[in-house]
């Protein structure tokens, strides 16, 4: 995609003037930079001028200029434009039919339960940032509902579009899901594209090349199923925005050294930098996209590297934005300046990781991202995975070989072919791997070991680099009959491999269907897991699936017999079951666990359901008055009180409350039927409505 009223052909993003500016007798300006092994080569301006330009650019179009055959700029628009096209309906095609699915598990927790986005204060921080970030401790919620917010508001803004529309229906979020996929697959084909025209060793390309190389990395990542948590899930928006806006990033800052005209270049490199503080207030997996601009246009595009950081010195000036953005949260939340606190900010509260163990786990959790890149095979929402302690444990050893081996196997290449621009990006893409999973798997420990969301950005550098070496096979071999059968083979099998993936894609898609299917599959895949018995569980409940649900609850708690909210869900279900005597019994093992637990309205609630149902109506009563107290319009505290006077024989009491639960609820079916018997009891009394 290119930005409004910019043509690929208009500001030269793909023309035949990479070809030009190759170095070429012409040139007026010339510099050295050395190669791996230390031989030099000519590099050329970067931002030739117009005269440069003109003397550079060969007269007729379709000669063939350094060893790239240049093409007029309408058949590459035509070749992008097809390409364009079919990313955009192969993600719509894999996608847009899950539109309707569900919002399951953190999409709850983050947007329908969320207090801060369902009062519309997820920006409440620019006006009074030290009280929005110790907002939810204070109100009796997770304090990461505020470091969300403040970490990540460019993405709640575009979850509050989405409200805007429809509120929380599915349909318009998921949507937004695929658009934002599609586009991450055309940039992939931009950047890849942009990065081999623009790179010192272009000449040594053929344009089939350059375009299969592109379209391969971007069919692949397009299709792969490993993508559908951070589409069909619709709160991993966080996942797929960033990388928007970080390839939206690196795309512009690249072209910048490719155009012609210095006010297009800055233009170019300002909305880069626009495009980057995007990201970085997307998600902090954005902080490294500096990092890999310096990177990419040391090694792909062969400058020096003190010339590359200067380049980029805009968008290396943005870095500091996320720790600092964490530290202030972390000494809001803390009452002063605590780095150990910052450093920990998500860490888990009940079981927290040391850095050493996280840091060591992850070592194997990296090789299990790339094994599902290559074979995406036992795809799961929540996995179960072992924490280890040190690096001379078997697992931990063997994720240092294959890490090791893929490093100084793509070095080993590098250096070997120094010259072929294929090898130079494939190492770099190996780079772009282990740099974008840094955050997430290195720097600050999260509560979730395994995330397949978290390899959304990484694995786009294994899929150029797949795409590189596939193109090696495709056209380095010679002008035999072998050499005929992988030109035409290699294209057939990359074409399907995308078959396959989306294939998969399809299957793990059908998963997501209804949260019973979900959480199925995830229990099958996690058996040792409280969680995923837990929300299975709370999954069958909302289905009407109240034994069921029982059983997954107590599964549940075998695995962790202090799940409070097992046990909680435990005893609403059971009390939706009739069967209040257990309900109680579980009510009652949540309270022996925290003994604060009655002042929170849910448990309160539920226990005083409990008491009634068993006959102790004096003790419920108690405890619906003392909800009242604290939340004077709480309906369903009035729905259970009224209740329970109408079971006493009290009808008028009954009938203040119930109105007093319509007034909240005035479209409560359940209410007026409530409301109709108790009026209905008090003309058989013959007593006076009301108090």
């Amino acid at each position: 995609m290119t930005p409004h009223g910019m043509s690929f052909a208009a500001q030269g993003w793909f023309k035949a003037k990479y070809a030009s500016e190759l170095p070429t007798e012409a040139m007026s300006k010339r510099r050295r930079s050395k190669h791996p092994k230390g031989e030099h080569a000519v590099q050329p301006d970067r931002n030739p001028t117009a005269n440069d330009a003109a003397t550079s650019v060969p007269a007729d179009m379709n000669q063939k200029t350094n060893g790239v055959i240049a093409e007029s700029p309408a058949s590459l628009f035509w070749v992008h434009a097809v390409l364009v096209v079919l990313l955009s309906c192969l993600c719509a095609g894999l996608y847009v039919w899950t539109a309707d699915f569900p919002m399951v598990f953190d999409d709850h927790t983050y947007l329908k339960d969320n207090p801060l986005f369902r009062s519309s204060s997820t920006f409440d921080h620019l006006k009074n940032f030290e009280e929005f970030a110790t907002r939810p401790q204070k109100m009796g919620s997770e304090p990461d509902y505020a470091v969300n917010a403040i970490m990540r508001p460019i993405a709640y803004l575009s979850f509050r579009l989405n409200y805007m529309m429809d509120e929380f229906n599915p349909h318009w979020y998921r949507l937004g899901n695929v658009g934002i996929h599609a586009v991450n697959a055309i940039l992939i084909y931009v950047l890849v594209t942009v990065l081999l025209r623009y790179s010192t060793l272009a000449a040594s390309l053929q344009r089939s090349s350059v375009v299969f190389i592109s379209a391969a990395a971007a069919l692949l990542f397009a299709a792969h199923p490993l993508a559908t948590e951070s589409v069909t899930y619709i709160i991993q928006r966080f996942s797929s925005l960033v990388v928007l806006f970080s390839l939206l990033s690196l795309c512009l800052y690249f072209a910048s050294f490719s155009v012609q005209s210095r006010v297009v270049s800055r233009l170019l490199r300002a909305g880069a930098v626009v495009a980057v503080l995007l990201a970085m207030q997307t998600k902090e997996d954005a902080f490294m996209v500096p990092l890999l601009a310096v990177m990419l246009d040391w090694l792909v595009a062969g400058k020096r590297l003190r010339t590359a950081a200067r380049s980029a010195m805009p968008l290396l000036l943005c870095m500091p934005l996320i720790p600092v953005l964490v530290l202030m949260t972390a000494t809001a939340q803390h009452g002063g300046y605590d780095f150990n606190a910052a450093m920990n900010i998500v860490n888990s509260r009940d079981a927290p990781l040391s850095h050493w163990h996280y840091f060591v786990t992850e070592l194997t959790v990296m090789t299990h991202y790339l094994r599902q890149v290559f074979w995406p095979m036992g795809m799961n929402l929540d996995p179960e995975w072992p924490l280890y302690g040190s690096l001379l444990q078997g697992p931990v050893l063997l994720a240092l070989a294959v890490l090791g081996g893929m490093v100084l196997t793509a070095w080993g290449l590098f250096r070997r072919f120094p010259g072929d621009v294929r090898f130079v990006l494939s190492f770099a893409c190996v780079v772009w791997f282990f740099l974008t999973l840094l955050v997430s798997s290195g720097m600050v420990p999260l509560p979730d070991l395994v995330a397949e969301h978290r390899s959304y950005l990484p694995s786009i550098g294994i899929f150029i680099l797949v795409a590189c070496l596939l193109d090696w096979l495709r056209s380095s071999s010679g002008s035999g009959l072998r050499a005929r059968v992988l030109r035409v083979g290699i294209p057939l099998f990359t074409l399907l491999c995308v078959a396959a993936l989306s294939w998969k894609t399809c299957i793990r898609n059908e998963v997501w269907r209804t949260r019973e299917s979900l959480w199925e599959d995830t229990v099958a895949k996690s058996p040792g897991k409280y969680r995923t018995w837990g929300n299975l569980g709370a999954a069958y409940s909302d289905a009407g699936k109240n034994e069921k649900a029982v059983h997954c609850f107590r599964e549940a708690l075998k695995v962790e017999p202090r799940f409070q909210n097992g046990l909680l869900n435990l005893s609403n279900t059971l009390l939706k079951l009739n069967r209040p005597k257990e309900a109680l019994d579980a009510t009652l093992q949540l309270i022996k666990l925290d003994n604060s637990a009655t002042t929170k309205t849910p448990v309160a609630f539920t226990l005083g359901l409990s008491l009634a149902g068993v006959g102790r109506y004096d003790e419920a009563v108690n405890i619906f008055r003392d909800i009242l107290n604290v939340s004077p319009n709480d309906p369903q505290a009035h729905k259970a009180l009224g209740l329970v006077y109408f079971h006493t024989g009290l009808p008028h009491r009954a009938l203040d409350h119930y109105q007093a639960a319509a007034r909240v609820q005035p479209d409560d079916p359940q209410l007026q039927k409530m409301i109709q018997a108790a009026e209905v009891a008090l003309s058989d009394k013959g007593a006076p409505k009301g108090n």
